[in-house]
C-alpha cells in the first residue's frame, strides 16, 4: 500500500510538473505563426531590387568635389551699417576703426574729387560701413543730397569715387484747404512742411501768410517730388501754381527766358517777384508796427518805432528783402547784432536784434533777394526773441508794410508766344486735379 502510494504521490507530482513545463497556449500560436511566416520567405522569390534612382536624393547624385566648390564660392551677404558724426569724429578716426593703415588714410584724406575733400565731415550726417564676414569692404558717405563718397577695400589699396545719388522723379499735382495755417493745410494731405516754405516763396509779394490767409484759402500746385529706394526724399521745383486769397486768385508759373534767369509769372507774362519781398520772414508775428509814437517796453518811455517789429522763435532764419550790399553788419548795446543793406539809390533796409549772422556776412557783401543774412535773437535792447526791421528812402525811414514798390522785369517780347502756350498747358493740368508723370533724373 505504501508503495502503491508512493507511486500514486510520484505519479501526480510529475504530471503536476508536466503541466507546469507545457508552454501556454497563445506561445504555441506564435510559434506557429513564426514558423509559418519563415517558411513563406523561404519558398518565395527575392523581390526586384528598386532602382538606384528611386533611394539616392538629388544631392547624393552630385560629386563630393563640386559640393565643396559650391560651397566655398558662396559670397555671405553684406552687412550694412549706418552711424551718425558725431561732433569731433574725424575721417582719419573712422577709418583708422575700420583697420585701414595710416598711409592709406593720409592718401586718401588729401584727395578731393568734384570740388569735395574726403577729410571733411559734417556733424549729424550719416556715414555707412558695408562688411562681409566681419571685415569691412566699403565706407560710404553723403557730403550732400545729391552726391556719394565710395571708398573700397576689396584691392590692396583702397579706391575711392564719388557718384550721382539716384533718384526716382515723378511731376505730381497736389491740392488742399486752409483751415487755420498753411502748415496745417499741408500736413493735412499728407506733406511735409518744406513745400508750405516753398509754396510761401513762390507768391511772398502777394500773399502776407501770417496776417492774409483766411480759412477756405485753397491752392494747387504742380510740383517735382524725388525718391530714393521707393522713400520720399525733397521737393523740386514747383512749376505752377494756383492760390485763392479771400475770393482772389493768384496764378504762378515758373519760366526760363532764352536770355535769362527762371522766374515766376502771371498768367499775362508780368513777374511776380516784385523789387523786395513783403517780408524778412516767411512765418512771423507782428509785436509792434510802425509808429511815431510808441511807448517803448524796456525804458519805459513814448519814442518813436521806426520800423516793424516781428516776434519768432530764436534761430528762425531772416532773408534779404532784395537785392543789394551790405552797408553795416556790428553789434552794439541797443541794437545787438543788426545788418544795414543798401538796395539801390533810393531803398536800404536794416535787420536788428539778431541772435547770429549768417555765414559769409561782412561789410561790402552782396547779397541777393531772399538770401539767409542771420538768425532771429534778442542781442542788445529786447524783452524777447524778435526782429526788428526798418526800411529807408531817401535816406528817410518808411513804413515797410504800406510802401509801394515796382516789379522786377517781365517776360521778354520775343518769348511771349512759347510763354502763352506753356500757361495754357500748365493750366490745363492744374484744372483737371490728379495728376503725375514719371521723371528723368535728368529733368
Amino acid at each position: 500500500m505504501r508503495d502503491r502510494g508512493r507511486r500514486q504521490t510520484s505519479l501526480v507530482k510529475s504530471v503536476q510538473q508536466g503541466r507546469r513545463r507545457r508552454p501556454p497556449v497563445r506561445l504555441r500560436y506564435l510559434v506557429l505563426l513564426l514558423f509559418c511566416l519563415g517558411l513563406y520567405y523561404a519558398v518565395s522569390p527575392p523581390p526586384e531590387a528598386p532602382g538606384i534612382q528611386e533611394v539616392l536624393p538629388d544631392s547624393a547624385m552630385v560629386q563630393p568635389g563640386l559640393q565643396k566648390a559650391d560651397q566655398e564660392s558662396a559670397v555671405p551677404e553684406p552687412v550694412v551699417s549706418e552711424f551718425r558724426v558725431k561732433r569731433g569724429d574725424t575721417f582719419y578716426g573712422i577709418l583708422k576703426d575700420l583697420g585701414v593703415d595710416d598711409d592709406s588714410i593720409m592718401a586718401l584724406a588729401s584727395k578731393k574729387l568734384d570740388g569735395v575733400s574726403l577729410s571733411s565731415l559734417i556733424a549729424g550726417k550719416t556715414y555707412r560701413v558695408i562688411s562681409r564676414n566681419d571685415e569691412a569692404v566699403e565706407y560710404q558717405y553723403e557730403p550732400d543730397e545729391t552726391r556719394i563718397i565710395r571708398v573700397t577695400f576689396d584691392e590692396e589699396h583702397p579706391a575711392v569715387s564719388i557718384e550721382a545719388i539716384p533718384y526716382t522723379k515723378k511731376l505730381v499735382t497736389l491740392s488742399g484747404t486752409v483751415e487755420d495755417s498753411l502748415f496745417r493745410a499741408i500736413s493735412d494731405i499728407g506733406e511735409e512742411p518744406m513745400l508750405a516754405m516753398d509754396l510761401s516763396e513762390v507768391f511772398a509779394w502777394q500773399i502776407d501768410f501770417f496776417r492774409d490767409l483766411r480759412k477756405g484759402d485753397s491752392f494747387k500746385v504742380l510740383v517735382e517730388k524725388s525718391y530714393r529706394d521707393g522713400e520720399f526724399v525733397r521737393y523740386g521745383k514747383i512749376l505752377s501754381a494756383q492760390f485763392v486769397n479771400s475770393g482772389t486768385r493768384h496764378m504762378a508759373f515758373l519760366y526760363q527766358p532764352d536770355n535769362g534767369r527762371g522766374d515766376y509769372f502771371d498768367e499775362e507774362g508780368g513777374s511776380l517777384r516784385k523789387q523786395f519781398l513783403k517780408a524778412p520772414l516767411s512765418f512771423r508775428r507782428i509785436s509792434s508796427g510802425f509808429s511815431k509814437r510808441r511807448l517803448h517796453p524796456v525804458t519805459g518811455k513814448v519814442v518813436p518805432h521806426m520800423g516793424v517789429d516781428y516776434v519768432a522763435p530764436i534761430g528762425t532764419p531772416i532773408r534779404a528783402i532784395g537785392d543789394g550790399k551790405i552797408v553795416m553788419k556790428k553789434k552794439d548795446s541797443v541794437n545787438g547784432r543788426i545788418i544795414k543793406i543798401r538796395h539801390n539809390s533810393t531803398y536800404s533796409s536794416a535787420y536788428a536784434h539778431m541772435n547770429s549772422f549768417a555765414s559769409g556776412m561782412g561789410n561790402g557783401v552782396r547779397v541777393n533777394q531772399g538770401q539767409i543774412i542771420g538768425y532771429v535773437g534778442r542781442s542788445g535792447r529786447a524783452t524777447g526773441p524778435h526782429l526788428h526791421f526798418a526800411m529807408y528812402r531817401n535816406g528817410r525811414y518808411v513804413n515797410p508794410r504800406t510802401v509801394n514798390v515796382p516789379r522786377a522785369s517781365s517776360v521778354p517780347k520775343g518769348d511771349m508766344q512759347a510763354y502763352l502756350k506753356l500757361v495754357d498747358e500748365r493750366t490745363a493740368i492744374l484744372a483737371a486735379g490728379e495728376f503725375e508723370a514719371a521723371l528723368s533724373s535728368k529733368d
